[in-house]
Order: structure tokens, then C-alpha cells, then sequence
């Protein structure tokens, strides 16, 4: 076996060495009880760190193969693009497969559309090696227009035999030819103009067909065509997508349309979306985004809070309340690691929530899988007991034995013991600690014990004693 083919056969091999690593982990979850508190990886963070080696791996070794001599002409492809005189360099330039590089060199457009939808994955990151391969066309934005109006219909079948909608290479293609900034001709603006009032015809409420009608305005610069409050409204249809915030900055909005539109989105309850447009769009002086995180945050725990209460914590609504609230987190992770903001969310802990929670969700459902066996009790040995006597479970127990303990980050329960009715009470401060305090410590009032309380007789929350004004 030669050099190349080794490697070969190693990177072929890195997803069933990951699935194995990932058993190992679980494993090693399954024993986290045992393990420093310090030790915080999880496996998002294991298994991304091995996909951008994997990446990387491959990308070099495609260059590899395109630039050293090789026993097998199969392995070849086509590098004068990639060709550089340095190693770094050249680890940075995506490699030109030969087939789609003779595409673009003919201006073949619907060629270079099927060609892509035969090749897409989802995971792959194929914008790069578009974007290198259709600076070989003379007219990249002639050749786009080409693959719009030629294959313009919804779905075409894939490789895999299954419906690909053909939109999201027309959406990948003007990408790049918005990022490669290239020169339109009148008589290709005049082509881009009409298909474009043609596709506004489709938008009605569908945000996919709006999503590539204002590609189209921003690829072929036909902001001055449109109506720029009926372009604001189509770009909060289109929010969501990533391509958003580039398109919006493409089609010629000017300041207060955009202004306008982060309001918008924040009364919508966007506001996410709305801190993306914020930064992404350069007009962070005119708003707080920072306060707006912190919010939608401490938003995100309440509402879990709600969906909890609503149905009595059942294990629907935990499930329900646990989902909801590590989307929120997440989304909130993502852009203040993008807009660096990582100091000034430090009282926060996000990250440390969003453990908690799948920590939770994790021990529950391997506890609903192999109840734990009840140990007896060994001679000699006392059990831990609260201050009123009553026996105290084991921590992970307790833990399961409290659903409420659900909207508690773990950190805030020392020296507490959890009531059944999801209220943290210690034996020692004689104070009531509302649940939504650990994340935010400030929006909870600690509220003197009542007699029942006191005495280990707690009441729901629902009901007050009739001797005490509330």
C-alpha cells in the first residue's frame, strides 16, 4: 500500500473512530459523579473539535494528491489554482475539482447547477470551491443568471434519487457572486431585473422564494428597482436564514429602514435576530445589545419556568421546558462567541446552564432506563438527615426526585434542600428562595418562612395562609 492510499484509508476511517471515542464518553458520562467538578468538556464540543481536523485533513490532502506525483491518475485533480510557494498558502485554497472548473471556463450554467446538486451535502462547505472555480468563467455573473433561468423550477432529483430544491444552489451561487464583487454588464442587470420581478410574483408569504428574490436584487445590485419599505419587509420575512444580514446590506437600505427593521424584529420577540442585525449591520451605537442578551436570557428561563407549571412538571413539560431553554441559550452562545462578548457575560454562565440542563435530561433518562437498585442500609452506618429528621436522598436522587430542580442550576442548591413544590429552603437561614434565582441571583427576594414551613408542613405556593397578607 502506498503513502497516499494509508492516508486515504485513515481519513475514511475518522468517523468510525469518532463513533467509537463518543461510546467511550458516554461512558465516561455515565460516572460523572466520580469526576472533578471542573471537568466541563461535552461531546458538542469534542466532536466539533475532531470535524474541523477531519476538514482540514481532507482539504490538504486533496492538495496533496493534486500536486505530487502519483501512481494513480485517478487520484489526480486539477490544482493550477491551488498552486502556491507557500505551505500556508496553500493549506488556505480550496482545490478546483477539474469537471467544475471546465464548467465554469464554457459558461455552462445549468451544467455547473446540476453538477452542484449532484455534489451537495449538507455538510460539506462547498461555497469555497464555488467561489475559486467561477472566477475561471469571463462572465461569472452571465453564467449564474444562465443557471437561474435555466433551471428554474423548485425541485429536480439528486444523486441520492431523493427531491432536492434546486433554489438553494441559485442562493449559492449568487452568494459567491455577491462575495467575488463582480462587474455586471447593463444587459445582464436588464436580464437579473426582469426574472427578478418575475420571482417577486412567487414571494406572497413563502420565505425561501423571498429569500432568493432579494439575492437577486443584491447580486445584480437592483436595490434602486424596488420599493425599499416593501424590501424591509421581506428582509424580516427572510431573518431567519444567514444570509440575512449580507443581503440587507447589499440591496441599499439606508440607516433608519434598518433601524426600523431591528425594532421590528425585537417586538416580535426576536431578539437574537434582532442583536445579529444590531452588530451585523453596523448599528450597534443606536441601540443596548448587550442589555438585550441579558434579557432575552433571562427570558428564555422564565418561559421554561411557564411550560413547566402549566402542565404540573410533567415529564412532557420538563423535556419540553429543558429544549426550549438550551435552544435559547445556544443561539445566545453563538453570537456572543461570534461578537466576542464572552466578558461581558460572565455573571451569566451561560454555557454552564446549558450543561446543567443536558446533564439533567441525560441522568433522568438513564434513570428511567435502569432504575437505580435501593441499597440496604449497612450496619453501623447512619443515613444523612435533614433538620427535621426526615431522611435526605442522595444528591442525583434528590435531583430526580424534585422535577423542579429543573429551572435550579446546581451551583445555587448548597446548603438548600429542594420542597416538593419547587421552592429551595434551608435549614439554617429560615428563607424561602424563588426558583428563578441562580442565573440571576438579584430577581429573587428571599421571603420569610411561615409557621407550617417552619415545622416541615409546607403548602403549594397556589394556596396562602389567610392570617398573612400576601
Amino acid at each position: 500500500m502506498t503513502a497516499t492510499e494509508t492516508i486515504a484509508t485513515a481519513i475514511k476511517q475518522i468517523d468510525q473512530k469518532k463513533e467509537k471515542l463518543k461510546k467511550a464518553f458516554d461512558d465516561l458520562q455515565s460516572h460523572r459523579s466520580l469526576l472533578s467538578p471542573s471537568f466541563s468538556l461535552s461531546w458538542s464540543e469534542i466532536d466539533s473539535h475532531f470535524s474541523t481536523l477531519q476538514s482540514s485533513l481532507a482539504n490538504r490532502f486533496r492538495i496533496l494528491q493534486s500536486t505530487a506525483p502519483l501512481e494513480d491518475d485517478s487520484y489526480r485533480l486539477d490544482a493550477s489554482y491551488a498552486q502556491t510557494s507557500s505551505s500556508e498558502e496553500i493549506s488556505e485554497q480550496p482545490v478546483v475539482e477539474s469537471e467544475l472548473r471546465a464548467l465554469c471556463e464554457k459558461m455552462d450554467g445549468i451544467g455547473l447547477s446540476k453538477y452542484l446538486i449532484v455534489q451537495w451535502d449538507d455538510d460539506a462547505l462547498l461555497n469555497q470551491e464555488v467561489s475559486a472555480a467561477i472566477r475561471y468563467s469571463p462572465d461569472p455573473a452571465s453564467m449564474v443568471l444562465d443557471a437561474i433561468e435555466g433551471l428554474n423550477q423548485n425541485h429536480t432529483p439528486s444523486s441520492s434519487g431523493k427531491s432536492f430544491d434546486v433554489r438553494r444552489v441559485f442562493v449559492l451561487l449568487m452568494e459567491v457572486l455577491i462575495e467575488i464583487n463582480w462587474n455586471i454588464t447593463v444587459d445582464t442587470r436588464n436580464r437579473a431585473k426582469k426574472l427578478a420581478y418575475h420571482w417577486k410574483t412567487k414571494i406572497d408569504t413563502k420565505p425561501f422564494e423571498a429569500l432568493v428574490f432579494l439575492h437577486l436584487v443584491a447580486a445584480f445590485e437592483l436595490g434602486s428597482e424596488f420599493n425599499s419599505e416593501e424590501l424591509s419587509d421581506y428582509v424580516f420575512m427572510i431573518a431567519k436564514y444567514k444570509q440575512a444580514t449580507s443581503v440587507c446590506n447589499k440591496i441599499g437600505l439606508d440607516r433608519e429602514r434598518v433601524r426600523n427593521l431591528i425594532k421590528k424584529l425585537m417586538d416580535s420577540g426576536k431578539a437574537i435576530l434582532a442583536v445579529k442585525f444590531m452588530y451585523e449591520c453596523g448599528i450597534t451605537d443606536e441601540f443596548e445589545p448587550i442589555p438585550v442578551l441579558k434579557s432575552y436570557i433571562k427570558n428564555s428561563r422564565e418561559a421554561a419556568l411557564r411550560v413547566c407549571v402549566e402542565d404540573n412538571y410533567s415529564i412532557k413539560s420538563q423535556n419540553e421546558a429543558i429544549d426550549k431553554e438550551v435552544s435559547a441559550l445556544k443561539a445566545a452562545i453563538k453570537i456572543i462567541k461570534d461578537q466576542n462578548l464572552e466578558s461581558e457575560f460572565t455573571q451569566e454562565k451561560v454555557e454552564e446552564r446549558v450543561e446543567e440542563l443536558e446533564k439533567y435530561k441525560a441522568l433522568r433518562k438513564r434513570n428511567a432506563t435502569n432504575p437505580p437498585k435501593q441499597e440496604p442500609q449497612q450496619k453501623g452506618k447512619k443515613r444523612t438527615r435533614d433538620g427535621n429528621g426526615a431522611q435526605v436522598p442522595a444528591p442525583s436522587q434528590q435531583l430526580l426526585s424534585r422535577p423542579e430542580a429543573l429551572l435550579m442550576p446546581e451551583h445555587s442548591h448548597h446548603g438548600l434542600q429542594l420542597n416538593p413544590y419547587g421552592l429551595m429552603t434551608s435549614a439554617f437561614s429560615g428563607v424561602v428562595v424563588n426558583p428563578l434565582s441562580g442565573l440571576f441571583g438579584s430577581a429573587a427576594t428571599p421571603q420569610p418562612l411561615y409557621y407550617a414551613q417552619q415545622t416541615g408542613f409546607v403548602l403549594p405556593p397556589q394556596y396562602h395562609s389567610p392570617y398573612y397578607s400576601q
